[in-house]
């Protein structure tokens, strides 16, 4: 089997993990990354800036945002800098999740680690495989800003 075999699988199954785990806490991969996003932004992000950090397009996360203010995990306001635009951030109940979401999230990478760890992975070749990840999505960037 070719690598790229292997690393899609890898990202589905970790992906599928994440998932489990943001399940728990009522939440999709989505909620929690906009969650996450916005823990460490007291005054907010613009729908735009959360489509762009999350690499989707601004239409996918209008309806998002609406649906999460509305189970008040996010409060709305006007930009300071720009009045026809609104920025999202937590609300005290949107913290309180993002909290305990993401200790849980921390929690299974610290599993992860520790069987790398058992396994005998050494830091070294930690830090060569995550160069040769980067380098192959560097890769595919550069192949889907090219076409």
């Amino acid at each position: 089997m070719h690598i790229t075999t292997h690393i899609l699988g890898t990202a589905g199954d970790l992906r599928k993990a994440a998932a489990r785990v943001f399940r728990r806490h009522g939440l999709s991969p989505a909620q929690f990354n906009v969650l996450n996003l916005l823990s460490d932004q007291p005054d907010g992000l613009s729908a735009g800036v959360l489509a762009e950090e999350l690499v989707v397009d601004p239409s996918n996360v209008t309806g998002l945002l609406q649906r999460m203010k509305r189970d008040g995990l996010l409060v709305t306001k006007r930009s300071p800098e720009d009045a026809r635009m609104h920025v999202a951030r937590l609300s005290a109940k949107g913290r309180r999740l993002w909290e305990v979401s993401y200790a849980d999230y921390a929690n299974e990478l610290a599993q992860f680690d520790a069987m790398l760890d058992e396994a005998g992975v050494s830091p070294d070749l930690l830090k060569e495989l995550t160069g040769l990840i980067v380098m192959i999505s560097e890769f595919c960037r550069q192949k889907a800003t090219a076409s």
